[in-house]
C-alpha cells in the first residue's frame, strides 16, 4: 500500500492538533512556509483538502477531521510505546570484586557462561580495593580470612597447597630426592599467601630453617617464575591447574604426598540485610561451576 510521507504526517499532526501552521512550525523547529509545503504535498496525495486556511490559524475540513482521528491514534500509540521503552527496567549491574589471579586464571574465562545463564545482568570486576561509598561492591572473592561480621561468607571448596615447579628444574628427579634436598633450591612464594614455605616446612617437619627465596605481590607472578625455572613455588593447585594440565607445572615426585589442604578463599555479600537477589544469583553460578572444576 502506499503511504504518505511521515515528514507531511508529523506536519498535519502538529498542524490539526495546534490549529495553527505557525505552531506547528514552532514546535517542530521549522519554518511556517515548510509546514505549509509538507500540508499541501499531503493534500495533493489524497487529491483532496485537509484544512480551511481562515485569517487566523487553520481548521480542518471534514475529510482532514476523518483522517486527523486515525493519524492521532497512531501518534498516541507511537507515545505510549516510547514511553514504555523508555521507563523499561534497564539491565542490573553486578560488582564483583576479586583478586587479579582469580579474575584472570578462572572468573573471566567463564564469563561467557554466566552471561548465557543471565543476559539481565552486568557485570563490573573490580581487582583493587575500592571506595565502598562510590562503588558498592555486591560480591567478593576474598583471598584469605575475612574479618568482618556484617556480612554472609561462605569459603570456597578447598584446595591442595602444594610445591610447583618447571620439569626441566629437577633435571630428572636427581637433585630432589627428599624433602630436605628443597633447601637446593630457590623458594618461590606470594608475599600475601595463607601458606608460607616456613608453615609447610614446619607442617610437614621437613628440617629446613634457612633456604633462598623470592617474592611476588601476585599468585600469577609466582606461578609464572615457576614456569620459568626460577625455583619452586607453594601454592594452591586451584589457579594451576592449566599449568599442571598442560605439563609446564608438576608437583615433585618427591614431594607428591606433603600437601595442605585447605579454602583459600570465600565469597563473601557484604551488608546486615539479606543479600539482593543478584547478588544470590551470582553466588549459585559460582559454586555451582566451581564444583564442575
Amino acid at each position: 500500500m502506499k503511504r504518505p510521507p511521515l515528514r507531511a504526517l508529523s506536519a498535519f499532526e502538529a498542524a490539526a492538533r495546534q490549529g495553527s501552521f505557525s505552531e506547528a512550525a514552532k514546535e517542530l523547529c521549522i519554518s511556517t512556509s515548510a509546514i505549509s509545503h509538507q500540508i499541501k504535498s499531503l493534500e495533493s496525495f489524497f487529491g483532496t483538502n485537509l484544512f480551511i486556511r481562515l485569517s487566523r490559524g487553520v481548521k480542518l475540513t471534514k475529510e482532514g477531521a476523518t483522517f486527523y482521528t486515525s493519524v492521532h491514534e497512531a501518534y498516541q500509540r507511537i507515545d505510549d510505546g516510547t514511553h514504555q521503552m523508555l521507563m523499561r527496567p534497564r539491565s542490573e549491574v553486578l560488582t564483583v570484586r576479586c583478586g587479579v589471579s582469580f579474575g584472570l586464571r578462572w572468573l573471566t574465562p567463564r564469563l561467557p557462561l554466566f552471561f548465557s545463564e543471565h543476559p539481565d545482568l552486568d557485570l563490573q570486576i573490580v581487582t583493587q580495593i575500592v571506595d565502598s561509598s562510590s562503588l558498592p561492591i555486591d560480591v567478593e572473592i576474598h583471598y584469605g580470612p575475612v574479618g568482618r561480621a556484617d556480612a554472609h561468607i561462605e569459603p570456597l571448596p578447598e584446595e591442595n597447597v602444594v610445591p610447583l615447579c618447571s620439569p626441566s628444574l629437577l633435571k630428572s628427579g636427581e637433585f630432589l630426592q627428599t624433602p630436605t634436598d628443597l633447601a637446593r633450591f630457590r623458594l618461590i612464594e606470594a608475599v600475601v599467601t595463607e601458606v608460607p614455605w616456613s608453615y609447610w616446612l614446619s607442617f610437614h617437619q621437613v628440617p629446613i630453617s634457612d633456604f633462598s627465596r623470592v617474592g611476588f605481590d601476585n599468585i600469577l607472578l609466582a606461578l609464572q617464575a615457576a614456569v620459568s625455572g626460577i625455583g619452586i613455588a607453594l601454592e594452591g593447585d586451584f589457579l594451576a591447574s592449566e599449568d599442571l594440565a598442560s605439563g609446564r607445572l608438576i608437583v615433585p615426585p618427591a614431594l607428591r604426598a606433603l600437601k595442605i589442604r585447605k579454602s583459600l578463599r570465600s565469597l563473601v555479600i557484604p551488608g546486615r540485610q539479606a543479600p539482593a537477589e543478584k547478588a544470590i544469583r551470582f553466588r549459585d553460578w559460582l559454586f555451582r561451576n566451581l564444583d564442575e572444576c
